[in-house]
């Protein structure tokens, strides 16, 4: 139940307001931050909102059932907080937010929290951003449970796998680029398809911090990404790389001795085989 402090609630039953919009955005890398809609910068519970960028935070619907939350954004800071790079990488997705309102003239009355959440898409318009606000009540669409499969349910490292990723993570440098999609790089003298379908995810370049699934990996250190990289790579350009699981029965049992927390039913007969005649 949303609470409002005793102090703010007698502000805003007062015949004048000095209200102040506070949004406050953690994103996934770890990077904070806070903006506010009042004049000048604002300092509550430690948190610096500035001013400088602009903010206007409307067009808020909140959902009576548990459809998603429509959240609008319109900020003035040219693009250097909501970047074109940033929001094509997508660097602000799933980032945490909450939007909440103070007394800006008395900060110390407390803070009302109005809309929590995690932001899902973001589209850069002219001039603003446009958000789509995740509400915690969206995690109750998620579907529970699952269904039979052949191949394995679980991603490799996760509760369901249990397998450490310590030991199948290695290290690359890029020593000659193909496109954005594909180059070869030192340190990797796996087999062929060691690395298909795994993570890699770059430590240097303008790529840094950003992860893309692999496609193919051929002996030699070829790789071949599953989607064109938003920025460009270069020779010298550094990554981590971890050993793909295509999460068939084979992988599970020869590549990673795990085959006894496998969430799969590979022996389980398809239609074709129960529909066929005898």
């Amino acid at each position: 139940m949303k609470t409002i402090p005793i102090a703010l609630a007698e502000h805003m039953d007062g015949g004048s307001t000095s209200l102040a919009d506070l949004l406050k955005v953690t994103r996934t890398d770890g990077q904070v931050f806070a903006f506010t809609s009042w004049s000048s910068d604002l300092s509550v519970d430690g948190v610096d909102y500035l001013a400088g960028p602009g903010l206007d935070v409307s067009g808020i619907v909140i959902a009576a059932g548990l459809a998603v939350d429509n959240l609008e954004l319109t900020t003035l800071d040219g693009g250097t907080t909501f970047t074109s790079d940033d929001v094509l990488a997508g660097r602000w997705r799933n980032a945490d937010i909450v939007i909440s309102r103070c007394n800006a003239r008395s900060v110390l009355d407390g803070v009302e929290i109005r809309v929590s959440g995690t932001i899902g898409k973001v589209y850069l318009r002219e001039g603003y951003v446009v958000a789509e606000l995740r509400g915690l009540q969206q995690i109750l669409q998620q579907p529970i449970g699952s269904v039979s499969s052949p191949t394995c349910r679980a991603r490799l490292g996760d509760e369901r796998c249990t397998e450490s990723l310590v030991p199948w993570t290695h290290t690359g440098t890029v020593t000659s680029v193909t496109s954005n999609r594909a180059f070869t790089a030192s340190g990797l003298t796996q087999a062929d398809d060691y690395f298909g379908n795994g993570i890699l995810t770059w430590t240097s370049g303008p790529n840094i911090g950003l992860s893309f699934q692999v496609k193919t990996h051929a002996v030699g250190g070829v790789i071949t990404l599953m989607l064109l990289l938003l920025f460009d790579v270069d020779v010298g350009h550094t990554f981590s790389i971890v050993a793909g699981c295509r999460g068939r029965l084979e992988d599970c049992r020869d590549k990673f001795d795990n085959v006894h927390n496998m969430q799969a039913e590979p022996h389980l007969p398809g239609v074709d085989n129960l529909t066929s005649p005898a």
